[in-house]
């Protein structure tokens, strides 16, 4: 969720009178969209931020209700994604699922060393290279 959040940029907004950020004045009816992903990576926030570290969130209190600017997958202030709640649950049931009803093994002759890791940027963010696994039905 941190190092692809499911939509790069947030929902566009509009200002409603001037402002100042970061010495560029902001006129009214501006269209202005939030990048969750740059935020997400901002080594000012986050220590290695390009990198995988799940163990990063056992100890610290940011979590992806919005309340922390440094993470804000869905949004944040009320109107962030409803979805919120039912997208999570989804997705953690989809993945306790696959991970309960196969092995996972990459195709043969492949390393995971080889696997590439980089995305496309777009609204949406995709592998670049499709990740091939292969799931193997447990012998009962």
């Amino acid at each position: 969720m941190r190092l692809y959040p499911p939509g790069p940029l947030l929902v566009p907004r509009e200002t409603i009178e001037t402002c100042n950020l970061d010495g560029y004045q902001i006129q009214p009816k501006t269209t202005v969209f939030v990048n969750a992903w740059a935020i997400a990576r901002d080594p000012d926030s986050w220590e290695n931020p390009d990198e995988l570290v799940p163990e990063r969130f056992l100890s610290s209190t940011i979590d992806a209700k919005g309340k922390d600017f440094e993470f804000i997958p869905f949004g944040s202030g009320r109107r962030m994604c409803p979805g919120m709640a039912m997208g999570l649950l989804n997705v953690e049931l989809a993945v306790a699922n696959l991970v309960y009803s196969f092995d996972w093994e990459l195709p043969p002759g492949i390393l995971g060393e080889d696997v590439d890791t980089e995305s496309s940027a777009g609204l949406a963010l995709r592998k670049k290279n499709a990740l091939l696994i292969v799931p193997k039905s447990y012998d009962v």
